[in-house]
């Protein structure tokens, strides 16, 4: 069956509990973006304005690709808070960066707050949207606290790496009950969003962008170059997608990739811009 592909992008008034979600869900999301293209760009005057266009730009492609696939839908809302999401963070980095507030953020060594702010929106979708917290998985809530430990205990960073190279590897198999018929592979990353995902996928979504940052960051913090901090994860991550494709129950996709690569573009901009 054929659909007709609107032409022009729709403005849908925020009257519901889902529409009033999504539009704060759309602030937050692209909140990092503007965060980093500032810092990115921050010794430039029209640093802010740059990364409030970029946002707008990167918006506006994905709510135009939209308009060609059935099951969404978009439209200005989403338009403007995604760019008033990327202005928010663009200022919102203005102000950490700024002399007086930077003073005073100096005892929070980086990346801390950047490993500490993914932790918390991630607790705030896990903990605040499911209807039951049945679905909260306590072995990652465990291995989230011993990330945010090593913020304080550095120096065990490089005994941990292992460990938690580990832990990935189990994560990427589990539940280790593989079958024969493999299943396709979804090149297309965040398809499950694009599908209309439930509320329980934003949570999945920020756990992983905090758990592979922070697993870069350990990397680096065990004296290994960006290159290989990158690399061994991005291939632990590429065998298990690979491998899930014999997994009941699980979706093999790039999503994982993508969300490392934006995890090691976060963390490049706060090295980049210590003191």
């Amino acid at each position: 069956m054929d659909y007709p592909v609107p032409r022009t992008l729709p403005w849908i008034p925020v009257v519901s509990r889902g529409l009033v979600l999504d539009a704060v869900l759309n602030v937050v999301f692209y909140m990092p973006l503007g965060a980093a293209a500032f810092l990115t760009l921050r010794r430039r005057p029209s640093a802010l304005g740059i990364a409030g266009v970029l946002g707008g730009l990167v918006s506006f492609s994905v709510e135009w690709m939209q308009l060609s696939i059935p099951t969404r839908v978009g439209n200005q809302v989403d338009l403007l808070t995604n760019t008033i999401g990327s202005l928010l963070g663009a200022v919102l980095a203005l102000v950490a960066t700024s002399p007086p507030v930077a003073s005073r953020l100096t005892v929070y060594r980086p990346p801390g707050p950047l490993l500490v702010g993914l932790w918390a929106i991630w607790q705030g979708f896990r903990f605040l949207l499911p209807r039951s917290w049945t679905a909260i998985d306590i072995s990652h809530q465990i291995v989230g606290l011993l990330i945010l430990l090593l913020l304080r205990l550095r120096g065990v960073c490089r005994v941990a790496a292992p460990l938690f190279l580990a832990w990935l590897a189990f994560e990427e198999l589990r539940p280790f009950h593989f079958h024969g018929s493999p299943q396709a592979f979804g090149w297309l990353p965040f398809i499950g969003w694009f599908a209309g995902a439930s509320e329980s996928y934003y949570g999945v979504i920020f756990g992983k962008l905090f758990f592979y940052t922070a697993i870069v960051w350990i990397l680096r913090e065990s004296k290994l170059r960006w290159s290989w901090a990158v690399a061994i994860p991005a291939f632990i991550l590429a065998a298990g997608e690979t491998a899930q494709r014999y997994l009941p129950g699980r979706t093999p996709e790039s999503t994982d990739l993508a969300l490392l690569a934006a995890g090691a573009f976060l963390l490049l901009c706060v090295y980049d811009n210590k003191g």
